[in-house]
């Protein structure tokens, strides 16, 4: 709410420049809104997140327009724009929300939750299994090159097809296939030998 006042404060004034601004604006969202709202909801998983990311992202687009160099599309620039405020809201949300096992807990003495919670039942075994695999696989795609873990996880995580992340990566669709190729093989060699007992 904060941002759309912000922005009318900004953008409230209409000149020629801010008429025409608004006019593709308008044009572009009817075009391309529903494929806009498609790929947020393919990056967010949910729908509210998914139409906080569309807005996030034209509040951007509105703020950067002196940016906007005409004669490229606008529609590859708005992807690009809407995927960069998934990953800053990623970054975000990892930050706020990451919790160890081996933090200490209360004021007792030296219990943690892995402590606590390891007197539960299997579900919670199978839980921490899968976040202990999730923390590998973060661990194997930190390791990697920037666009290798980029086009990786758009395509294996957040199920994009090939030439959605050409669009937005503003790659050709070959590049693409080869970059998911090598990038599923530099992970597969990341990923941690399981020990033999």
């Amino acid at each position: 709410m904060e941002k759309h006042c912000e922005s009318k404060k900004r953008f409230g004034k209409e000149d020629g420049r801010t008429e025409a601004r608004n006019e593709i604006l308008e044009s572009f969202i009817q075009e391309w809104g529903g494929r806009a709202y498609q790929f947020a909801y393919r990056l967010a998983g949910n729908c509210d997140d998914a139409h906080d990311l569309v807005q996030e992202a034209l509040y951007r687009v509105m703020l950067g327009w002196d940016r906007y160099q005409t004669k490229k599309p606008l529609d590859a620039w708005f992807m690009t724009i809407l995927r960069n405020a998934f990953l800053d809201r990623c970054k975000r949300y990892e930050r706020k929300h990451s919790v160890s096992l081996d933090c200490p807990i209360g004021s007792g003495e030296g219990h943690s939750l892995a402590d606590v919670m390891a007197g539960q039942d299997e579900a919670v075994q199978m839980r921490l299994e899968r976040q202990e695999t999730a923390k590998a696989a973060r661990r194997a795609l930190k390791g990697m090159r920037r666009e290798q873990r980029e086009v990786l996880t758009m395509c294996d995580m957040h199920g994009l097809k090939y030439d959605e992340i050409a669009a937005t990566l503003k790659l050709p669709a070959g590049t693409v296939r080869s970059r998911i190729h090598r990038a599923r093989r530099t992970f597969r060699g990341m990923w941690p030998t399981p020990a033999i007992a």
